[in-house]
């Protein structure tokens, strides 16, 4: 596949959030890297490193990013070779990084509100936190948040530029979709 192909199809396989923030969420990084929290593949991480930042990629299992990244070697750029990874199972295991030691987190279809403490505390000030639940397809608003709860679980650390709350599911489980960008308190 030649190097624009494979670069138009890792931006289409892009959450289009992180499309549309990436610039900032870099910019306010002030030079830390960039964590992709539950990477999958690594869709959103390629996205980033082909604009010039470090990432790390972090989920439970990683070949699928193994895999995706085999696929696109021939293309890869030296920027891409900015991405790391780290297997860990953060439902089981610790948080494993510390104070202001990271620009960004980018969290697409993985919620695990209980990290959003140790979010901000890794966060560097004003640093982002870019976050979209799973969709509301099928029986998923079994596992997304009540109207507000995000919202309030992020109201001491953080200020929302932008929250997008949708419901989902039947109306008596008050589910409901999330899409946000927060930015760290200084």
């Amino acid at each position: 596949m030649p190097p624009q192909a494979v670069k138009d199809e890792i931006a289409r396989a892009t959450s289009p959030l992180v499309r549309k923030f990436a610039e900032k969420v870099i910019a306010a990084a002030v030079g830390k890297p960039i964590l992709d929290v539950a990477c999958g593949s690594g869709r959103n991480a390629l996205f980033l490193a082909r604009l010039g930042c470090a990432v790390i990629c972090i989920d439970k299992n990683l070949s699928a990013l193994n895999t995706n990244l085999q696929r696109r070697q021939a293309v890869l750029t030296p920027s891409s070779m900015q991405l790391s990874s780290q297997e860990i199972d953060l439902l089981k295991e610790g948080w494993p990084f510390g104070p202001r030691s990271v620009g960004g987190i980018i969290n697409i279809h993985f919620l695990l509100p209980q990290l959003f403490p140790f979010f901000a505390s890794s966060l560097v000030p004003n640093g982002y936190l870019l976050l979209e639940t799973v969709p509301g397809f099928g029986g998923n608003y079994l596992e997304l948040p009540h109207e507000g709860e995000l919202k309030a679980a992020l109201a001491y650390t953080f200020d929302l530029e932008l929250y997008k709350e949708r419901p989902v599911g039947p109306s008596e489980h008050n589910a409901v979709t999330v899409k946000l960008l927060a930015r760290r308190r200084g």
